[in-house]
């Protein structure tokens, strides 16, 4: 079966992000205050460990697991959750997953 996107064609008409994982599709705006991402999965997966600016996600379509200090919380569709600035984590992202993130800077 065909990959079908959670987002509209204007998001996939932005640019894409590679991370070099394979069924992970992110696409990219830049404002002046923050880098706003739209995230979907054609597969389950696991982002590595990492940190950033303080970051504010929905949850489109699906769930997430998200770990911070070894703790994970399950996060669903029409969930939101924030990420304090410079906070490691992990994520698992299901198949079929799609969230849109606001992160706190403008050169993410």
């Amino acid at each position: 079966m065909a990959f079908k996107s959670s987002f509209s064609k204007i998001i996939h008409e932005m640019p894409k992000r590679d991370y070099g994982i394979p069924g992970l599709h992110v696409y990219v705006d830049h404002t002046a205050q923050a880098t706003i991402y739209y995230v979907e999965t054609e597969q389950e997966l696991t982002f590595p460990e990492h940190k950033h600016a303080e970051q504010f996600t929905v949850v489109v379509n699906g769930f997430c697991e998200l770990t911070i200090d070894g703790k994970s919380t399950r996060y669903e569709k029409g969930d939101s959750y924030t990420i304090p600035a410079d906070t490691l984590h992990t994520i698992y992202l299901s198949a079929g997953y799609a969230e849109i993130d606001y992160v706190d800077d403008p050169n993410d």
